[in-house]
């Protein structure tokens, strides 16, 4: 999907509701919508309403007295998350991208310091397509499970690795997703021709190509039998 940075989406820039569409690939509350946002939980529930209204976000189904409405993206919602704002780039160089981030998800998975492993990096979307001689960007869908199967132990060593970090977080939330947001900031170095999401790409697609998976990295920390996945 390509937009342009100049676009109004349901009320807001585009680069701001694709940032939106990111942070609800799962069912969550309205405030993750306060935090990307700046605003309140009313003037967030009615944006959201509006994404819902136009097709991009529904109701996860965890609507409670005390919480109120959980949202997620829909697969119009999920194309927003992944739309681009930058020119075309070539074929030379998104492959050039694909296996520099095949070798960071390499170094990153061997790192024992790190608290999630890559399970499997997917690419999907205009790469692939047959005619595509200038590919929008680099559309891949990433699988990251804990290397801490017990979720007492994982959440204290989140807390100990985001302390260590150095970062200050605005939110508790932040501080919870920083190893996962940290795993997509080491896979995308800072370009912007790559995106990233951990949705389940098959329920959008059937059409990808897995270019790693853990199982076949001889040089990767394993992760536990059944581990949990991070989303």
């Amino acid at each position: 999907m390509r937009v342009s940075r100049d676009d109004v989406i349901c009320g807001v820039s585009a680069p701001m509701a694709r940032e939106l569409m990111r942070h609800y690939h799962c069912p969550r509350p309205v405030g993750i919508a306060c935090d990307v946002l700046g605003v309140g939980q009313a003037a967030a529930r009615n944006r959201l309403s509006a994404f819902e209204i136009a097709g991009y976000l529904r109701r996860g189904g965890r609507e409670s007295p005390a919480n109120g409405a959980w949202w997620l993206t829909t697969i119009s919602g999920h194309a927003l998350a992944q739309a681009t704002f930058g020119k075309p780039i070539s074929r030379v160089t998104a492959r050039r991208h694909l296996v520099q981030v095949v070798d960071r998800a390499r170094a990153y998975n061997a790192d024992p310091g790190r608290l999630l492993t890559i399970a499997e990096i997917a690419v999907f979307g205009s790469y692939l397509g047959p005619a595509a001689a200038y590919p929008g960007d680099i559309d891949l869908a990433v699988s990251v499970v804990r290397r801490e199967s017990n979720e007492y132990l994982h959440v204290r060593k989140v807390l100990a690795y985001a302390r260590a970090s150095g970062r200050r977080f605005g939110a508790f939330h932040e501080v919870l997703y920083w190893p996962a947001r940290e795993l997509r900031m080491v896979l995308k170095n800072c370009s912007p021709a790559i995106s990233v999401t951990d949705a389940d790409i098959g329920q959008f697609t059937d059409r990808f190509e897995t270019i790693y998976t853990v199982s076949e990295d001889l040089d990767a920390i394993p992760p536990p039998p059944h581990a949990t996945a991070e989303r």
